[in-house]
């Protein structure tokens, strides 16, 4: 547990929010403190230099401090963030990662950016209170349930076509012949490519990708066989045999 008493003057966790527009972009940029990112409402995908994060409902992203990235919004999007001092945030390691929100965390983070509550008041019970609360927002981000699901995303304009297209049409059935003529290449040459780029296969690829949009549907509470559909795969049991390979639990008991 950190010990608010023996930090810098600064303060634990700070507020950060914002609104968004569908499609508005922010720019990439980065924090001197790590960034606990979460879209109360609305969609965001996240670009870091070598990954796409895609961010289910129900769920926010960790962001290091000084970890260069851009915001896509889908929806109207409210993004209420914790931002965590740069030494405590070094306690979480250097890479990002997917937090589940527990209600808990949902609440602390939302009364943390409440609009008054960044106003400084002369008052003990007050301080303490605004003490316990980036204490509390601090605590749940290290005891949260968070797993490594990143997208490796490529830096070729050719790959970026087809990988753009898959995460907007995941039930794509195009094969790697088709996608090669699409590019103006050849199958071999695409499988070497894929692998170069993105440190996966391109089946592995596409079933991250896959499980990373099922979080989001499953948090939805879409039936498996919808899910399935709308990611391509032509039974129930064939997508939940993908699912509990990558995650070791089936979709249901993930749901739970």
């Amino acid at each position: 547990m950190i010990n608010l008493a023996k930090t810098a003057a600064l303060p634990l966790v700070t507020s950060l929010a914002s609104l968004r527009k569908h499609g508005s972009v922010i720019p990439k940029h980065c924090h001197d403190r790590g960034q606990l990112l979460y879209a109360v409402e609305g969609h965001i995908r996240v670009y870091t230099a070598e990954h796409i994060w895609i961010i289910p409902p129900h769920c926010a992203l960790w962001i290091p401090a000084y970890y260069e990235h851009s915001v896509l919004s889908y929806g109207q999007v409210v993004l209420n963030s914790a931002m965590v001092e740069e030494n405590a945030a070094q306690t979480l390691g250097e890479n990002c990662f997917l937090v589940r929100i527990s209600p808990l965390l949902r609440e602390l983070v939302l009364r943390l950016n409440r609009p008054n509550a960044t106003i400084i008041v002369e008052n003990t019970q007050t301080l303490a209170l605004d003490q316990a609360l980036q204490l509390l927002i601090f605590n749940e981000i290290q005891q949260s349930l968070n797993f490594s699901l990143d997208i490796p995303w490529p830096s070729d304009p050719r790959l970026i076509q087809i990988c753009a297209e898959l995460v907007d049409h995941p039930d794509t059935q195009k094969n790697m012949d088709t996608w090669a003529d699409q590019i103006g290449t050849s199958s071999r040459t695409l499988i070497r490519l894929f692998q170069k780029e993105t440190g996966l296969n391109f089946r592995q690829w596409l079933q991250r990708m896959h499980v990373v949009l099922a979080l989001g549907y499953l948090s939805e509470h879409l039936p498996i066989s919808h899910i399935a559909h709308k990611l391509g795969y032509h039974s129930s049991s064939a997508f939940t045999a993908m699912f509990k390979k990558q995650l070791g639990v089936p979709p249901s008991d993930f749901r739970k």
